[in-house]
């Protein structure tokens, strides 16, 4: 399988095995090019971003697997980089003197509660309805809004290389209906979105990390063909937090692509990201 992965986690944040056992995993299953993408550090305590003081460790450790595998594939240095305005992004002075290959834009984070804690739309069902209802009065519609006016706030003016699971909010969808996501309303907020990331440039990532247990992808299968006849430039990433997640779904995203017309997805070739033919086995050369 000649597939390339450019979103996953290690144990530097939430991820499981270390950077090393990731690029083993990849070897074993031929992959071409394997990008490593901890979660970024922010300002602020949580459970499952990379600590700053690592940060040094996990970028040598990514450069000296870049020189120890370079006969077997290419290992690129990269992180998911949070959008909190006024806080983090990927432009920010701790990213650029990263000196990453590319950097993934992602929002997790939409306002604040009273008390001061960040509102992160990531994590359990129960500080999902929470931060619905205290910080936006219980209005889904304007919350969801928030979310992906953030998402336009980075790709205009912190523009990452990669736009990360751009629809994830509907993930709390699948444990309880909280909108419908056929609605005109929440379409066009998809399509405004993926329509700033084609005038900026930014490939937007088809997220694979639900889809062999819950049937979900970020963004769903739906707006393929409205992003293909809008030239949205797409790559397929698993957001793997384990090894053996590298390319889960891969072939079948692959093939929903196909169906919706596209004919090329980006990778990783010498120094930057172009378009190359693919199939359900891979990319083509």
């Amino acid at each position: 399988m000649n597939w390339s992965n450019y979103h996953g986690h290690c144990n530097f944040c939430d991820g499981k095995g270390s950077p090393q056992d990731y690029v083993k995993e990849a070897i074993e299953k031929k992959m071409m090019v394997l990008g490593i993408s901890s979660h970024a550090p922010v300002p602020f305590e949580t459970t499952w971003t990379m600590n700053g003081s690592k940060l040094p460790d996990y970028l040598q450790q990514i450069e000296d697997l870049k020189k120890l595998y370079k006969e077997n594939i290419t290992v690129l240095k990269s992180l998911e980089v949070d959008y909190i305005p006024g806080l983090a992004g990927p432009l920010k002075p701790p990213i650029i003197e990263a000196n990453l290959d590319y950097v993934i834009g992602s929002v997790h984070y939409v306002e604040a509660f009273n008390s001061g804690i960040n509102w992160s739309i990531d994590n359990n069902n129960s500080e999902f309805e929470a931060g619905v209802e205290e910080i936006f009065k219980g209005d889904i519609k304007i919350a969801i809004r928030r979310y992906f006016d953030l998402q336009q706030e980075m790709c205009q003016f912190q523009t990452p290389d990669i736009l990360g699971h751009m629809d994830k909010i509907k993930m709390h969808n699948k444990v309880k209906h909280y909108f419908d996501e056929d609605s005109q309303w929440f379409k066009q907020m998809v399509y405004d979105t993926l329509k700033l990331a084609q005038e900026k440039d930014i490939i937007v990532e088809i997220n694979s990390k639900y889809y062999t247990r819950s049937n979900i992808l970020f963004p769903g299968k739906e707006h393929f063909k409205w992003m293909n006849k809008n030239r949205v430039k797409v790559i397929i990433s698993s957001d793997a937090h384990k090894p053996d997640e590298l390319t889960s779904g891969f072939s079948d995203v692959a093939m929903m692509l196909i169906e919706a017309g596209y004919s090329e997805i980006w990778h990783w070739v010498k120094n930057g990201f172009e378009p190359r033919p693919f199939n359900c086995s891979g990319i083509i050369y």
